[in-house]
């Protein structure tokens, strides 16, 4: 075949410029495109000058830094710079200062940290492979996990030395990971959390504390280890099977105990639970139910089933307790009777010390039927904690030389309240054998000190204030409870030597009324019925260098603490909105006016406004039927300036063990999402408009005893003799923040009773000297801690060798 000249030159041409198009280097290694000026342009995944390099897969950056001039431009650009745009890494750009504040609009925006990284910032890419190799601590395909503890069995040093481990162990031998090479040996990951627990994300970890929500970055990156739970109680198997914590669950717990010094000085308060079963009518009550318990390390255990017909059920429910595996609940005291169309007992854990979770129960033994049956009406199973227990005592200075008994302000016979009742008060303080003498005021004065800490407006005696307010209203001034309250724990005074443990103490909010002759001391909650000198305990007093604050929203200057002459709201009736709730027996679940979470509503425009609770907050949360004020002889006493509520007919109507110290367990949002309510409803005339909002909610630890009233008590009406004008705001119990101080403050149920050491390899006490038993409990003047000999000669030896070598 004959080509002519002229073809033959342009073929020529034409290879001559395939040749020139094709001096990418290395052909770009076959996962690219060569380009103009002998460029490759990588396929996905693919980078490098010649796309042989692989791109690592990207993950929530763990921690973000500036990547300094990536640009070469000799200057570092500022956070809102955008350069190195369609690259493999940052494809749509990134930035050389750290971080990009801002949106297309220049506006400033928040969360812009732990971008996408390769690697997730933790860890290398191995560019021959496309593969992270996670830095020590981290795992994934894209080191986007920071990894559980594990016992990675090794000898190198940090690594798992003796069998434990906080992190994964990764040995680096110096070779690059971007020239492909292998630049880590790895250990394997295993034994997870020590072979004692399981490994969760944060988000898995907070729902198992009490339906927690954790939405942060990082809930499904973060994980941790939660601890296999073990015994709590005093037995014998206490020594081969325990609880274990760490960061790796590596470490073993030591049996919990009372402080033997702590019983001897004031009592113990264990977890006393009320359950009732019962229709709302007439009715017979059949089936079987068991009972969920929680022991102190959280652990559930359930009993067999109880029949809810038997003879005596206190003994049905004691030897099902008492059955339990490993002696879970050693002891247990039950109290019941018949109540209306059901039953009711009440459960004292004598033999488990310290703080418990509220018991549960289970009335779907069948699946998805009710297991227990009324053969009319609606059934209803309520349980709450008439005494919370608790491992610490915030209340541990006792008052010498001082005895005292809190009354009811009601005449005896009747049990009507007394002319002179205040708003937020249902008693008194009195003296053992009548009024507080002139001298055991002053000492009692003395010990519950300064409310507030503001020594500012302290009265009468040093560090005193009187925790009152006045407030008024078109009626005239009322003294009533203030802002920051005293609080106090009394004790019974028991007539034999040594102390029941399972005797507990009662908490009260106080303040003072000097116009109240002989009742100036005002308790906001009762404990018992008894109204006279005769029929009332005799108590011991405990205080607190605690503060107690009246929760309140607002820009007033706050809820008054002082009388008028020197309180921050001189002219009185001045004070911000109370925060104020409802709630149900058998609840734990309180219903506020304001949304009291510290992440929408972290504080007040007044300093002096405690306006929200987090996790682990404490609150003080009191019966006392705070509209209820005299209504005899025409006197109006007002709540906070708002109506007459009057729901507590006499002194036996509030209920008598409201004073106990909440924790709260979370605040989550509701379930109606109703506007803020503003205006009032007749509800005589109209009792479907009654309507109490339940967007605001407080979750607490244990559910209630009695029925926190709806209604509010400020600005519920416009007449205050109209008790029947309804706000649709929310309830009447008002509540008030404890926040503890560490002194004074005991923690008197702890592992080897706070009287030994606990040795976390062998989970057994190891007893100071005078303090015998598994959990060092038992004083013994010939006790001694053993290992002190041992230890002794070990010394000795030590230093004979090292002498020896000098």
């Amino acid at each position: 075949m004959r080509f002519a000249q002229g073809s033959v030159v342009l073929a020529l041409g034409a290879s001559l410029l395939g040749i020139a198009q094709a001096e990418c280097p290395n052909a770009c290694s076959g996962h690219g495109q060569c380009g103009p000026h002998d460029m490759c342009s990588c396929d996905r995944n693919w980078q490098g000058s010649d796309c042989s390099l692989r791109t690592c897969p990207f993950g929530k950056s763990h921690v973000d830094t500036p990547k300094g001039d990536l640009d070469a431009s000799l200057s570092v650009g500022d956070r809102d710079s955008v350069v190195v745009t369609d690259s493999t890494v940052y494809p749509f750009g990134t930035t050389e200062g750290f971080p990009l504040m801002t949106d297309t609009n220049g506006n400033v925006i928040d969360n812009t940290a732990h971008d996408y990284a390769e690697c997730s910032n933790k860890g290398l890419c191995d560019r021959s492979r496309g593969e992270c190799e996670c830095l020590p601590g981290y795992d994934g395909h894209a080191c986007q996990r920071a990894s559980c503890p594990t016992d990675a069995k090794t000898v190198t040093p940090g690594s798992g030395t003796l069998g434990k481990s906080n992190t994964q162990f990764k040995s680096f031998n110096g070779a690059s990971a971007f020239f492909g090479n292998s630049k880590m040996s790895n250990v394997p990951l295993r034994n997870q959390c020590s072979g004692h627990g399981t490994c969760m994300s944060l988000e898995q970890l907070a729902f198992l504390d009490n339906s927690n929500i954790y939405d942060l970055w990082d809930k499904d990156i973060s994980m941790g280890c939660k601890c296999d739970p073990g015994l709590s109680s005093l037995t014998l198997l206490d020594l081969f099977r325990h609880s274990y914590v760490g960061a790796d669950c590596s470490d073993k717990i030591c049996i919990t105990g009372v402080d033997p010094l702590y019983t001897d000085d004031t009592t113990a308060q264990v977890a006393q639970t009320t359950v009732r079963i019962a229709s709302d009518s007439a009715s017979t009550l059949s089936g079987r139910y068991a009972i969920k318990f929680f022991d102190s390390f959280g652990e559930d255990w359930i009993t067999r089933s109880i029949p809810v017909d038997g003879v005596d059920h206190c003994d049905d429910v004691t030897a099902a307790l008492l059955a339990l595996p490993n002696g879970v609940v050693p002891s247990i005291e039950c109290d019941w009777s018949l109540v209306s169309y059901g039953l009711e007992y009440t459960l004292t854990f004598t033999g488990n010390p310290g703080h418990l979770r509220q018991l549960e129960l289970d009335i779907y033994l069948d699946g998805s039927r009710e297991s227990i049956e009324a053969s009319a009406g609606t059934l209803s199973t309520t349980v709450h904690q008439t005494v919370v227990g608790e491992s610490v005592d915030y209340f541990a200075d006792r008052c010498e030389g001082l005895t005292v008994k809190i009354l009811a302000d009601s005449a005896d016979i009747d049990d009507s309240w007394n002319a002179d009742v205040r708003p937020g008060s249902l008693g008194y303080i009195s003296g053992p054998n009548g009024p507080l003498t002139a001298a055991e005021k002053k000492t009692l004065k003395r010990c519950l000190s300064d409310s507030d800490w503001d020594y500012e407006n302290n009265v009468e005696v040093a560090n005193w204030d009187t925790g009152a307010n006045i407030e008024t209203d078109a009626n005239g001034s009322y003294n009533m409870i203030g802002a920051f309250p005293h609080a106090m724990k009394v004790v019974p005074v028991e007539s034999t030597a040594g102390y029941n443990v399972h005797t507990p103490g009662s908490y009260h909010l106080v303040w003072y009324d000097a116009a109240a002759t002989n009742k100036e001391f005002r308790v906001a909650n009762l404990n018992s019925d008894a109204n006279v000198v005769g029929e009332a305990t005799e108590m011991y007093v405990y205080t607190t260098k605690g503060t107690v604050q009246q929760m309140g929203y607002g820009t007033e200057l706050g809820i008054g603490d002082n009388p008028a002459a020197i309180a921050e709201n001189p002219l009185g009736g001045s004070s911000s909105t109370r925060i104020v709730g409802y709630f149900d027996k058998g609840s734990n679940r309180i219903y506020t006016n304001y949304d009291t979470s510290c992440k929408n509503n972290p504080e007040s425009p007044n300093p002096r406004n405690h306006v929200c609770v987090d996790k682990g907050d404490k609150l003080f949360v009191v019966d006392s039927c705070w509209g209820r004020g005299d209504k005899g002889a025409g006197t109006v006493n007002p709540i906070f300036g708002g109506v007459d509520l009057n729901e507590c007919a006499d002194s036996t109507v509030p209920y008598k063990n409201s004073g106990n110290i909440y924790t709260v367990h979370k605040v989550p949002m509701g379930s109606n999402s109703t506007t803020t309510p503003a205006t009032t409803v007749d509800i005589v005339a109209d009792p479907t408009a009654k309507h109490s909002v339940d967007t605001n909610i407080i979750e607490v630890s244990a559910s209630f005893g009695w029925t926190g009233l709806e209604g509010d008590p400020e600005n519920s009406g416009l007449s205050p003799a109209d008790d029947t004008v309804w706000s649709d705001n929310t309830g009447v119990v008002v509540l008030f923040h404890f926040t503890p101080h560490r002194e004074g403050t005991i923690e008197y149920v702890s592992q080897c009773s706070g009287r030994g050491m606990c040795n976390k390899g062998t989970g057994q006490c190891e007893c100071f000297d005078g303090y015998a038993g598994l959990d060092c409990s038992h004083q013994n003047v010939l006790a001694k801690y053993y290992h002190n000999e041992e230890k002794a000669l070990e010394a000795a030896k030590a230093e004979t060798e090292a002498t020896k070598k000098k």
